[in-house]
């Protein structure tokens, strides 16, 4: 008869009907191509691993970049998080298998005489030992798949970690990107500002020539030093926008803030130099398969449709195998004979009756985690083109904006000059020169700003694009190709 019932269970567990709902990865509303267009792409996509920040040709970053991922702080958290969900995964997995468990025991029974039915020992009072030495087993029949669907849960939960890793991976590269090019924007723009306190102290020395030879007013001295002193005070705070920016690229390479030092390295300022590369969009379809957020809450998505499953078999009757089998004696010395062997084998299946609600609650509870879950998935994707459109805007709007102002710095330089030349021939006051010096310093500040927005905007596109592409860019007649993952 047992060895029937155990056949029986366990075809159950092998055909049995899996409860809950069957996963259809959720598709989203995906646009023909970006509204803002970008450079076709020219490579296949693979967000793995690839080196992206390559394509900027900056041995600096690539430093940079490649001590950030050994030692970011950050990475490692999300590295432990995905060791804890293999874990669960494990875990959710044994539940496939028998409990097995050995067991020993020892014990010396002394009974009284007048007990009940004393009629064996013939009324005496009676002493015995009794040694045990069983193995135990019991094994839960996933007759409507609540393992499985447990199983589907903790592994999708796993690709959600793994998808999250590479996330937290890139968005500390990107930072450290960012930094970096803001560090060397700040860098330019000191190096105009000190060139400019250059030439505002010969206009000083010039005013105090003048004065000193009675050619113009002590006022005009006082004009020409409080514009220096005004230009020193904007380069020295600088320094301090400059320190917290190598502070916090420090803390992205997982050292302290003292332990960090990078030498000034201005962006180049010449027209047409320092460039961004241009980075291929391709279209919005394979930004699904390129961004590993979308990745993570898509895996989110099924793990909460797995979780209904097993929400649903609270329902269903529970069907457990437990067993038992090894030696019994009164003495140790015959406790391994055959004739003193013991087994037991038995079957049970509990159905709730009545759980105050409980259960439907838990399915309810499950459906609503799912629906939670859908929704983030449609966030994501759409926050995902919303951040491709706006840094292909970015770009664009940029890149104009460059041109305006490069035409802006022409034109102040010239009008600079104008002035000097008026001044130093008495046609008009220092006043002007004063004009002429804020605007083409502002101006060339600007230039330097622009740049550096143009180069962390390009940073922070191939972040919405998904980090790592295989792709070929071309900037200023060279073409780089950056690694991709194997």
């Amino acid at each position: 008869m047992w060895p029937r019932a155990a056949v029986v269970l366990g075809f159950l567990a092998l055909t049995g009907c899996m409860a809950g709902p069957k996963y259809h990865q959720p598709v989203p509303p995906v646009p023909a191509n970006f509204k803002e267009g970008g450079v076709p792409d020219s490579g296949t996509p693979d967000i793995a691993y690839s080196d992206w920040w390559r394509v900027f040709n900056e041995p600096d970053l690539a430093r940079l970049e490649t001590e950030a991922d050994a030692a970011n702080q950050d990475i490692k958290l999300a590295m432990a998080r995905v060791e804890q969900a293999e874990a669960g995964a494990k875990y959710a997995r044994s539940f496939l298998f028998p409990t097995t468990s050995l067991g020993a025991s020892a014990s010396r029974t002394r009974e009284a005489q007048d007990r009940p039915n004393n009629g064996n020992t013939g009324g005496q009072a009676a002493t015995f030992n009794d040694f045990q030495l069983p193995a135990f087993f019991s094994y839960e029949v996933d007759a409507w798949g609540r393992v499985r669907h447990s199983i589907e849960s903790a592994n999708a939960a796993k690709q959600a970690t793994a998808a999250d890793l590479r996330f937290v991976r890139l968005a500390v590269e990107a930072n450290v990107a960012m930094d970096y090019y803001s560090l060397r924007e700040t860098d330019a723009e000191r190096q105009v500002l000190d060139s400019t306190v250059e030439d505002m102290q010969k206009a000083v020395d010039l005013t105090t020539n003048r004065f000193r030879g009675g050619l113009n007013s002590e006022l005009e001295v006082k004009q020409a030093e409080t514009l220096l002193n005004q230009t020193k005070a904007q380069a020295q705070s600088l320094d301090v926008q400059r320190s917290q920016l190598e502070h916090a690229l420090a803390v992205l390479e997982g050292k302290t803030a003292s332990d960090s030092s990078i030498p000034r390295s201005p962006l180049p300022l010449s027209p047409g130099a320092g460039l961004p590369p241009a980075i291929p969009s391709g279209l919005p379809a394979e930004l699904l398969a390129r961004r590993p957020d979308i990745a993570e809450v898509e895996r989110d998505v099924a793990a909460a449709n797995a979780e209904i499953g097993v929400a649903k078999t609270a329902a269903l009757p529970h069907i457990s195998l437990t067993g038992a089998a090894g030696f019994e004696s009164s003495s140790m010395t015959s406790l391994f004979s055959w004739q003193n062997a013991i087994a037991s084998l038995a079957a049970s299946a509990i159905t709730p009756l009545f759980t105050g609600g409980r259960v439907k609650a838990g399915v309810d509870q499950a459906w609503a985690v799912y629906r939670q879950s859908l929704a983030q998935y449609q966030k994501t994707v759409l926050t995902a083109y919303q951040e491709v459109e706006d840094q292909l805007a970015a770009l664009r709007i940029l890149a104009g904006e460059a041109q305006s102002n490069a035409d802006a710095v022409v034109s102040a330089e010239q009008a600079e000059t104008i002035a000097l030349n008026r001044y130093r021939s008495g046609l008009v006051s220092y006043l002007d020169v004063v004009y002429a010096q804020t605007a083409l310093l502002a101006n060339q500040r600007t230039a330097t700003q622009i740049g550096g927005e143009r180069m962390v905007a390009t940073v922070v596109l191939v972040k919405a694009l998904g980090g790592g592409v295989a792709w070929r860019t071309r900037s200023g007649g060279n073409e780089s190709e950056p690694r991709s993952a194997d």
